[in-house]
């Protein structure tokens, strides 16, 4: 069964004059990372990093990575920025039938719809967590109940397996 590990991008910087998509992380934001990292390194690898080429998401997936051991290259995907859940399941769509498990670094709303439009409704303390805050760092792994290409807008395809917000 596919395993959706969608990951927040950590707490960025507001330098004036920044484009959005040049805002880098702040100093907790970089902590934080860090500590996602940690976090993903106690569960099962991923095999394939799709991120989203604003800045901010860069890095955090860089300072991740080195945790991971195995980490893979990161997939840069432009679709991934300003996405909503549409567009981030177009790109998940695309994801090779072999891959299991897949982290997904991007940013709210996008993020946070999607994972709540993924997860059957369950009176569970991560759920519950979940729905009421999905702050940057949030991590939420969703095992999905069809391959890449099955998945749709469609409510609960999946179920939420664990969801924590790792601060460094």
């Amino acid at each position: 069964m596919p395993t959706l590990v969608l990951l927040r991008h950590a707490k960025s910087a507001w330098p004036p004059g920044v484009p959005d998509d040049q805002r880098p992380l702040n100093v907790r934001g970089r902590r934080d990372a860090v500590a996602a990292g940690l976090v993903l390194a106690a569960r099962e690898s991923i095999d394939l990093a799709l991120v989203s080429p604003a800045q901010r998401a860069r890095e955090t997936y860089a300072l991740l990575a080195p945790t991971l051991g195995d980490a893979p290259a990161p997939t840069y995907d432009e679709r991934i920025y300003e996405a909503d859940p549409a567009d981030l399941l177009d790109v998940l769509g695309e994801v090779p039938a072999g891959i299991r498990r897949v982290l997904m670094v991007g940013h709210n709303p996008g993020i946070e719809m999607l994972a709540l439009r993924l997860s059957q409704p369950q009176e569970t303390p991560d759920f519950l967590q979940m729905v009421t805050k999905y702050p940057t760092s949030g991590i939420a792994e969703i095992e999905l109940t069809g391959d890449w290409s099955q998945i749709s807008t469609s409510a609960g395809q999946g179920e939420l397996v664990s969801f924590a917000v790792p601060r460094g």
